[in-house]
């Protein structure tokens, strides 16, 4: 169970890079955009974070972090952003974030953390939701620089 946790962390991890990337370096955004049109990636950076802690000291509290975010801009994400051209490319960070929340969501009843799993969560919803609001509101009032960097229009 550890080890396909790893390979799709690793991937999580090559699709934040391959995004940073593309909003850092191609887009040329600043860097509170990159944070708040690619939400994506912060929120991956916690997941990935708390599941480096988790290798080192065998405990999840701290990979659910990222969860609530990742489900949020990854999972629902593949239900705004249009699946064509090359929107592909995002849509498939999305599938590999939600893929490493099933992962997460099943090696939890597997292993029967519980108590981190709240825990976490409970930190997850206290430190990102704050986070989702500032974001869906710069989002809203930055549309068109948003539609224009995931060249929606």
């Amino acid at each position: 169970m550890k080890k396909t946790g790893i390979v799709l962390s690793i991937l999580l991890f090559l699709v934040t890079v391959q995004s940073t990337f593309f909003y850092l370096f191609i887009q040329k955004v600043r860097f509170h955009e990159w944070v708040l049109f690619n939400a994506c990636a912060p929120s991956s950076l916690a997941y990935l974070t708390g599941f480096t802690v988790y290798l080192f000291n065998n405990d999840k509290t701290f990979i659910y972090l990222g969860i609530l975010p990742m489900f949020f801009f990854g999972t629902l994400g593949m239900f705004v952003i249009p699946w064509g051209g090359m929107n592909i490319i995002p849509q498939i960070g999305h599938i590999i974030m939600t893929l490493n929340i099933l992962w997460l969501s099943i090696s939890t009843f597997k292993e029967k953390v519980f108590k981190s799993a709240t825990i976490g969560l409970f930190l997850s919803i206290f430190l990102f939701s704050i986070f989702i609001g500032i974001q869906q509101t710069y989002v809203k009032n930055h549309q068109d620089d948003f539609q224009k960097i995931l060249m929606i229009k």
